[in-house]
């Protein structure tokens, strides 16, 4: 390539500051802070792809005791304590309270380990994006944490049309970009 041609244009800092990435947690320790719903959604999906899940938390919302009964995660029935982190490569901060959260947050970057602020994408190394999965086709839609109902919507309109032949993908897209922005 000559030293001459145009580069690709780069998106402004501010509003892109995410390589999007798939993760193979295959075997990785996992740790899950919270026991409510965001909190055992992400714990099954990191489970389903093969992580070694603790879920970390006094008390279990139905889906978060579901995956304790059937023995897809491992629960410490306790409130997080700082040290809890410990051997584990990732970790997820989804509890309903900010505090007990940004502390998670903090250990984990002592620890050098990435996690996810369920409350604040903005305090997290990592998104978990909406994703379609059609056959073997993997779509994932992310909005920067910024708004999850609209990523689920579009996720679900995507999945739709791709069963279907559907276009109401696109006319979501479309209504989105000419409206004032998200009524979620």
């Amino acid at each position: 390539m000559s030293h001459s041609a145009e580069r690709p244009r780069l998106r402004e800092a501010a509003s892109w500051n995410r390589v999007p990435v798939w993760l193979k947690p295959r075997g990785m320790a996992c740790a899950v802070i919270g026991g409510g719903r965001v909190g055992a959604r992400r714990a099954r999906r990191l489970a389903e792809a093969g992580a070694k899940v603790t879920l970390v938390s006094p008390a279990l919302g139905p889906e978060a005791a579901l995956l304790v009964e059937r023995g897809v995660v491992t629960w410490i029935d306790r409130a997080y304590r700082p040290g809890d982190l410990a051997g584990f490569a990732l970790a997820v901060a989804a509890t309903d309270d900010a505090e007990v959260n940004a502390a998670v947050r903090e250990e984990a970057r002592v620890r050098g380990i990435w996690c996810n602020r369920a409350d604040d994408a903005s305090d997290s190394y990592l998104d978990f994006a909406s994703v379609v999965q059609v056959g073997e086709i993997s779509v994932s839609i992310a909005t920067g944490g910024s708004n999850p109902g609209l990523a689920k919507r579009l996720r679900e309109a995507l999945e739709h049309d791709l069963t279907t032949g559907g276009n109401s993908f696109i006319r979501l897209l479309r209504r989105q970009a000419d409206g004032p922005g998200d009524e979620a």
